[in-house]
């Protein structure tokens, strides 16, 4: 456990250094997650992927400037809309969220919970726990969320399939799950100041990412040692990793964002109105 996290560092240290590498180059610049679903972007020679902990510090470099785009959620897009940074979704991308528990937990125990508060993490465990009396813990660094779930001193946490995998294979449970779901929260987006300028390069990107979708969807398999190297994934004999499909560009339905909406508007109220359309590039 503690060599993958360690792992999940030094994918963290050679990004940024192949990120200033780039700087001068005019890529488009990416932030992302410790994430398979990043895949197409390493494979991109146009595009600068620039790796985050947490998404809160991914959120704020998109405040600064910083990145034209991420791998993010509705959740994040809708708050910096609301913030006057304006950002449009160009596609889903393929992150699963669960509810991950220690081998010992039962449900008619307390739930206490590790998560990122005011994120997607917060927004799964809501939607995924309906109706269960959550106590919260904030820990908004996934190594950190994963390591305290991993020691015993919380008895759940929220993660993506790919930091939980590692935990699936010591015993783990799965207590809750996106998959089956019609909860599609995770999408990559731009900053719409950088898509006023930059409509052709999107019309590219666009056709680069269904491109590299198909290449990696032909043999999947031929991928694997690949993903592990580039995105870190967890690499455990008997115990591999479900490679994802990769979708073409896809935009999330209306009904799933309207329950993003919904949530984010009894959570935090909305200081001007927003609709589907105001949120997707079409």
């Amino acid at each position: 456990m503690k060599r993958y996290i360690f792992s999940i560092l030094v994918l963290l240290i050679i990004l940024t250094g192949c990120a200033k590498k780039t700087e001068s180059s005019g890529a488009i610049r990416i932030g992302i997650m410790p994430d398979a679903g990043a895949l197409p972007l390493l494979l991109m020679d146009t595009v600068e992927v620039i790796p985050f902990l947490s998404a809160k510090e991914r959120d704020t470099a998109m405040q600064l400037g910083e990145i034209d785009g991420m791998m993010t959620d509705m959740v994040s897009v809708l708050a910096h809309n609301q913030k006057d940074i304006p950002m449009k979704v160009l596609t889903l991308t393929e992150s699963r969220f669960m509810i991950v528990g220690t081998p010992e937990f039962t449900e008619d125990q307390t739930w206490t919970i590790g998560i990122s508060d005011n994120t997607v993490i917060e927004y799964m465990v809501d939607q995924l726990a309906d109706g269960i009396v959550l106590d919260k813990v904030a820990i908004p660094q996934v190594p950190v969320r994963m390591e305290m779930l991993g020691s015993g001193k919380i008895p759940l946490a929220c993660l993506t399939d790919a930091m939980a995998w590692p935990l699936l294979s010591r015993g783990f449970q799965i207590i809750r799950d996106q998959q089956g779901s019609n909860l599609e929260p995770a999408i990559l987006a731009f900053s719409s100041l950088f898509l006023d300028k930059s409509e052709k390069r999107i019309e590219t990107f666009a056709d680069d990412w269904n491109r590299i979708a198909a290449e990696i969807n032909k043999d999947p398999d031929s991928y694997r040692e690949l993903l592990i190297e580039k995105v870190r994934l967890p690499d455990i004999e008997g115990f591999p990793y479900p490679l994802p499909y990769f979708r073409s560009i896809t935009l999330p339905t209306e009904a799933q964002v309207n329950s993003v909406i919904t949530w984010f508007t009894g959570k935090y109220g909305l200081d001007k109105p927003v609709s589907y359309q105001d949120l997707m590039i079409q």
